[in-house]
């Protein structure tokens, strides 16, 4: 933790100052214990730049925090950085040192000495205990947020947590100005030539990764399984929650953080999941106080169409925007859902970054991950899921008005729904913000507005009525149908055309709202033969995720759950 220690460059009052070194341990630990720091803060401020809230600090990431799998950089080098502070720990026992670091009646007196080195020497060693304590309680903090101890949203574990680090990004500079003040340049040769002395090096490397080892066996063996019942009355898909499979199902209840809109950025998710030998069938329910179908409204204004929207051109709409709801499934990495998530303006130099810049979905180095994407506007209606991917990078298409996803597509498959607008404004995202638009499809006659009732634009508010306009009510624009409809006039821009076919087909889905609840109902073949599908089985790994009328910002969580199959 330190540059030198009190010890090392101790001397006589009085005495000449020599030029000490520091033994080889000591310096291998520090610098050890600075870059993982170093790699610790950097990535964390790109996490921390991610947030809605975020402030000065994302525009220090923009300048500093490495771009990519930060969030599994982050992890691993937070995990070495305990690791090597146990090893740190146990040369200063094994080598007799604790005395470098007591702080006892000697140093406190020393705190008050006429004497300015004796006083700095004290300082320094009140510092080291600082950087113990700041060092322990960013480890707890972020275990705390990585485990399902706790409700890492309701504990406000991340504000925590962020200040934490920003507490040991000060010290750091605290650290070597009071070193300089010690020892001056001394300080920097004592850590850079260190003399030769191994004799309780192995001891203090072995503690260290005795520590990581029995870290990840404890994460192995404590990921939470979700038993999945065989079943001969099996569920209807209708969102209704009420079969008898549900009732004697297993249930597990997975803590998420850091959505948009939610309580304290977050909502607990209650799984339960059956099977019957072909299919394998899932209920999910989550607390969500409104039932949010306000998706991009089309308004008419003396000045034409405009889409009702605060950030969808930017990939960032937290207002106006559907409840949606994702699942995410391997078989390969109960890590997946860190290395897939790759966080920056543009995480891949070679490749535009997405048009949100706040990083990418992908998957390049295992097989891909399956993404089932549920949207209570776009794909209920259908009693569908969108079945999506996560997979290599793609190449950027050619045209200006496509976003740039990174690996994330749907299956191959066709049908679903349309979006019901053209800009007016065509061209690079950036000059479309302000654009407006024009309907694709209108209501065949006014007075079919009357069914979807007053369309309230507050997002605080909960939704009634079915907000998409079904196909066989819609007529193609024409200007003398546009006549028809009065000065602000809402129509739906979500226009539901025919169920979804192919690949991307293969989920069945249906949500009910009721009472700040939502319960949806899922339905998919164990194994569809797809390549683009994770077959469902023993070990399955599954995360889930929550969008409370966001489009991307949606609450998530780490650790995910195994699948047991019965």
């Amino acid at each position: 933790m330190a540059i030198t220690e009190p010890g090392l460059a101790a001397e006589a009052v009085g005495r000449p100052q020599r030029w000490r070194r520091g033994d080889a341990p000591t310096v291998a630990l520090h610098w050890l214990v600075a870059l993982l720091l170093l790699v610790s803060l950097a990535t964390g401020f790109r996490v921390a730049a991610d947030a809605l809230e975020a402030g000065w600090w994302r525009g220090v990431a923009a300048r500093i925090a490495p771009q990519g799998a930060v969030l599994l950089w982050h992890i691993a080098s937070a995990c070495a950085l305990l690791a090597a502070a146990a090893g740190y720990v146990t040369f200063l026992v094994r080598a007799r040192q604790v005395g470098r670091v007591r702080l006892d009646a000697r140093q406190r007196a020393g705190l008050r000495s006429p004497d300015a080195r004796r006083r700095w020497k004290s300082v320094n060693v009140l510092i080291y205990w600082l950087a113990f304590g700041l060092v322990f309680a960013a480890g707890t903090t972020g275990l705390l947020m990585y485990s399902d101890l706790v409700n890492r949203a309701e504990w406000r574990l991340s504000h925590l947590h962020r200040w934490i680090a920003f507490s040991l990004a000060g010290y750091v500079v605290l650290h070597v100005s009071a070193q300089l003040a010690l020892d001056g340049w001394r300080a920097l040769y004592a850590i850079l030539v260190p003399r030769r002395s191994f004799g309780v090096a192995a001891a203090a490397a072995g503690a260290a990764l005795a520590l990581a080892a029995v870290a990840l066996t404890i994460d192995w063996l404590t990921v939470r399984t979700l038993a999945v019942g065989k079943v001969q009355d099996v569920p209807r898909i209708d969102g209704a929650f009420d079969d008898p499979a549900w009732q004697d199902a297993h249930a597990v209840t997975i803590e998420t953080a850091g959505g948009a809109n939610l309580f304290s950025g977050g909502t607990n998710v209650t799984v339960r999941a059956v099977h019957d030998d072909t299919h394998a069938y899932f209920l999910f329910e989550w607390r969500d106080p409104t039932r949010s179908l306000t998706h991009l409204p089309l308004q008419k204004t003396a000045a034409g169409w405009r889409m009702v929207q605060n950030g969808f051109y930017r990939a960032d709409e937290t207002d106006f925007y559907e409840d949606k709801f994702a699942v995410m499934l391997s078989n390969a990495d109960r890590f997946a859902a860190l290395r897939a998530t790759h966080l920056g303006p543009r995480p891949v130099e070679t490749l535009p970054g997405a048009s949100g810049q706040r990083g990418l979905h992908y998957a390049d180095d295992w097989p891909v991950l399956d993404v089932w994407h549920w949207m209570a506007v776009r794909t209920d209606p259908l009693g569908q899921a969108e079945d999506d991917y996560f997979g290599p990078l793609r190449l950027p298409s050619d045209s200006p008005l496509d976003r740039y996803a990174g690996g994330y597509a749907p299956d191959p498959g066709a049908g679903g729904y349309l979006q019901n607008w053209r800009d007016l404004l065509e061209g690079p995202i950036s000059r479309r913000i302000d654009g407006g638009v024009v309907p694709r499809f209108l209501p065949a006659d006014p007075s079919v507005l009357a069914r979807y009732g007053k369309v309230d634009v507050d997002p605080a508010s909960s939704d009634e009525a079915p907000l998409w306009l079904p196909a066989q009510e819609a007529r193609p624009y024409s200007s003398e149908l546009d006549a028809t409809f009065p000065d602000g006039s809402m129509v739906p821009s979500v226009m539901v055309r025919r169920p979804i076919e192919g690949d991307r087909a293969d989920v069945a889905a249906v949500g009910r709202w009721s009472d700040g609840l939502w319960h949806l109902e899922m339905k998919r073949a164990l194994d569809t033969g797809s390549t683009y599908d994770v077959a469902l089985g023993d070990g399955t790994y599954l995360w889930v995720a929550v969008f409370d009328h966001t489009q991307t910002r949606h609450s998530w969580h780490m650790r995910p759950l195994r699948l047991r199959m019965e």
